[in-house]
């Protein structure tokens, strides 16, 4: 059988600026040949072809993350799911560890994943007493959504070798009550202890993971993967096995971690080593913490905190970031940090503006993470130094509400603020963070067009955009910021033939009913790895 396919019947987006909508894409192979008018596409493939039928569907090029954790994702699958609406109350967490416990021998490891204390009914975050109530026979640790704070129970302290006399680790804080006595929440690199005490999974574990993740994500059209968690061989690895055995579907850029430095400049590996399946992507670090668990380093206090004075946490100083970023630059990588309060922003321009001094480099695409809290000073320094901003819209949705608590009215007006960032022509760029947050793309779109929090509240209108700027911002966006886009994110001859299929034209949708738009097929290198 012929390897070419015409795609037509239906409403084609491409993306490309030069030709926006098309009635007819032809591939050959894993690359588009032509994009036009029905006939003309169609006189550019070889007799036998085969014809794929939008049946009135819209087709777009398949959608870009730019930022999750993959791996992460695919163990999260396996625990106790504790976000929202699976749980509603501390008391519901508790009720699940329970249930858990009376599956799991004694002894073994709890883990849960995903609870918003903005969002549970009693407001607050589980504690130690809360788990005990639950088990005394099995360590649990219940990991924040944003991964940033977590909280254990006793007998995961005993496991950890952690007491009231153990001090605050650099860039962590363990919450303690009025008596000094911890009260089992960890804030940031506190939780790391608690995270070593766990039995480590193994390279097959993580391919495992990798599977599951694969295949949640194509089956919401998603295409290509950043994974912003590559710290290990053994991670590393598990992505070259799982690519091996096709069980990882999606093309993938690994983020390595600033902790395998010596080992990429040891090796003299180059980002875009690999293949357009599996490559090498950025170095990835961290500044600060989140928004939500009220750790990102922010320059005025959060609201409505313990402490009146509470400033967030940086993980480390702004001499050893800016050695970090140095030895990063001079080896020729683009670079990726996380960093959420305008604080960590600060710290994060200071440290690349050193750099590009000493070294400058044109078309670097250094990038932050998140960038969440933007004064308009950091919006223009942003533009001046050529940085990427690569943003999750969905925390809207999905975190609004305890941004709102947390930060007041005012501040959040230019907390991911997306219109000011395209207002001067900064190239933004929208993911997930999955499993932080949902990895469907459609609702991030919606997030970013409608600027309303779960509750339904407003958030920031005035920053909103069109449901076009958000379609082109997970798509060839994304495909920016991997140095890619000569070769995906958009529907063009010489392209990838990355497709997902909608049952709905999203720029004719209802803006409140975007994310309910059914992904019914999605299209990788020409070949259809998922059909709904």
């Amino acid at each position: 059988m012929s390897d070419a396919t015409l795609y037509t019947g239906g409403t084609i987006l491409t993306m490309n600026p030069a030709r926006a909508e098309v009635d007819a894409v032809a591939v050959i192979g894993d690359r588009i040949v032509a994009a036009g008018a029905r006939d003309d596409v169609a006189a550019t493939l070889p007799a036998g072809y085969r014809s794929f039928d939008l049946a009135g569907r819209t087709m777009l090029p398949g959608f870009n993350e730019a930022h999750n954790h993959m791996i992460l994702f695919g163990e999260s699958l396996q625990n106790i799911d504790c976000g929202f609406p699976a749980v509603k109350s501390v008391a519901d967490i508790v009720a699940a560890v329970r249930a858990r416990a009376a599956e799991q021998p004694a002894g073994t490891w709890i883990i849960g994943r995903g609870y918003d204390d903005n969002k549970l009914d009693e407001r607050r975050h589980p504690n130690r007493h809360d788990l005990d109530s639950a088990t005394t026979d099995h360590p649990v640790m219940i990991v924040n959504g944003s991964g940033h704070l977590s909280a254990v129970n006793s007998l995961a302290f005993e496991r950890a070798g952690v007491n009231n006399e153990t001090a605050d680790p650099e860039g962590g804080h363990f919450v303690r009550d009025g008596d000094g006595a911890m009260t089992g929440v960890l804030h940031e690199t506190a939780q790391s202890p608690f995270k070593e005490a766990v039995p480590k999974p193994d390279v097959e574990d993580f391919v495992r993971a990798l599977k599951l993740c694969s295949d949640a994500y194509v089956a919401a059209g998603i295409t290509s993967s950043q994974d912003a968690g590559s710290d290990s061989a053994d991670r590393i690895r598990a992505y070259q096995l799982a690519v091996a055995r096709g069980d990882l579907k999606l093309r993938t850029s690994m983020m390595i971690r600033e902790n395998l430095l010596p080992q990429i400049d040891d090796f003299g590996l180059m980002q875009g080593f690999g293949s357009d399946r599996l490559r090498i992507g950025p170095i990835k670090m961290f500044i600060d913490g989140s928004l939500i668990g009220r750790t990102a380093a922010v320059t005025v206090p959060f609201l409505e905190d313990p402490a009146d004075d509470n400033l967030g946490l940086t993980l480390m100083s702004q001499e050893r970031l800016d050695g970090y970023v140095l030895h990063a630059h001079r080896l020729g990588y683009q670079i990726a940090i996380h960093a959420i309060g305008d604080r960590g922003i600060d710290m994060v321009l200071d440290a690349y503006e050193k750099a590009l001094t000493e070294l400058p480099r044109d078309d670097h695409r250094h990038r932050i993470e998140h960038c969440g809290i933007c004064r308009p000073d950091i919006l223009d320094r942003i533009a001046r130094l050529g940085v990427v901003p690569v943003s999750q819209p969905v925390f809207i949705n999905e975190y609004g509400d305890g941004f709102i608590r947390h930060l007041g009215l005012e501040r959040i007006q230019l907390t991911y603020p997306f219109r000011s960032f395209l207002d001067r022509n900064i190239p933004l760029v929208f993911s997930s963070d999955c499993p932080v947050s949902a990895y469907n793309p459609l609702k991030s779109v919606q997030a970013a067009v409608t600027e309303r929090t779960g509750s339904g509240q407003s958030y920031a209108l005035e920053e909103a955009v069109t449901v076009e700027e958000a379609l082109q911002m997970f798509t060839t966006a994304g495909a920016f910021t991997t140095f890619e886009e000569d070769i995906k994110g958009a529907i063009k001859p010489g392209m990838l033939a990355d497709f997902a299929v909608l049952d709905e034209d999203p720029r004719a949708a209802n803006p409140e009913g975007l994310a309910d738009i059914t992904v019914s097929a999605t299209i990788i290198g020409g070949e259809t790895v998922y059909e709904a």
